[in-house]
This record gives C-alpha cells, structure tokens and sequence, in this order.
C-alpha cells in the first residue's frame, strides 16, 4: 500500500514538473549553469512521473497466489 501512495505522490509531482515546463512561456532554455538546472528539473520530473506511475501500477510487490496461499 505504501507503494502505490508514493507512487501516487511521484506521479503528481513529476507530472505537474512537466507540465509546468511544457506549458513555461519563458523561450528557450538559457546556457550555461541555469539551462543545466532546468534539463536537469525536466529530467528529474520524468523521472518521478515514470517510475511513480510503474509503483503506481505495481502495488506492493506481492503477487496474487503468494497472497491467496496465507
């Protein structure tokens, strides 16, 4: 259960990360130090969308008949 609300949290916050970065009307990315921090916020939000949704989709790790057995 803890799996799937963690999860749930990574998939909110890496979503609203890329959504806000899709939808920024600032230009482009700036060079240097500052477009390093924003490529690495963009990746960082995927990160936390991709895996969140696989923990989101995954559960608790246990399977069914592991479950059923006890």
């Amino acid at each position: 259960m803890r799996n799937r609300i963690f999860g749930g949290i990574g998939v909110l916050w890496g979503g609203a990360v890329l959504l806000f970065r899709l939808t920024d009307d600032a230009g482009p990315v700036p060079g240097g130090a500052a477009g390093l921090g924003v490529n690495a916020g963009t990746i960082t939000g995927a990160l936390l969308f991709f895996v969140g949704l696989f923990y989101l989709i995954k559960g608790d790790g246990k399977s069914e008949s592991k479950s059923e057995e006890q």
